[in-house]
């Protein structure tokens, strides 16, 4: 079975593009009437010593979820960067398993930001995540 049937319907690779992400992906999403969900395939790169996925891996992927979200909460675009992320590891993820967001927003306008995640399998809960996030104040330098 290849890659791409494993992948579920409606995700397609993250929109967002940056050296890091890509390093470590493919990371993909989908966007529905609520909030951007994003998701990826488990393969070897992403298991530490334990086989299992590692933790840095699965803190990538809240804190990009909860990211994309605030960004585009309501309509808007925006610059944010992470200034708190907490995690809680509830349960391991395995190689060959699709880890997906769900994520819900707090304060989503002016300069200070938040949301929360879980990453799950399928309805088991394997991460909680909460973050902060400034809002840009001025344009990004080159």
């Amino acid at each position: 079975m290849s890659t791409h049937t494993l992948i579920p319907e409606g995700f397609t690779p993250l929109f967002m593009v940056e050296p890091f992400t890509t390093r470590i992906g493919p990371i993909y999403s989908k966007q529905d009437e609520h909030q951007f969900k994003l998701g990826f395939l488990v393969d070897g790169s992403h298991l530490n010593i334990e086989k299992v996925v590692h933790g840095g891996m699965l803190s990538t992927l809240a804190d990009q979820a909860i990211g994309v979200n605030v960004a585009h909460a309501n309509g808007q675009h925006n610059d944010i960067l992470t200034i708190h992320l907490s995690v809680d590891f509830i349960s391991p993820a395995y190689l060959g398993e699709w880890i997906e967001t769900r994520t819900t927003l707090g304060k989503v306008n002016g300069r200070i930001r938040f949301g929360n995640c879980e990453l799950h399998v399928k309805d088991r809960l394997i991460l909680k995540a909460s973050a902060i996030f400034a809002a840009r104040a001025s344009k990004r330098l080159e």
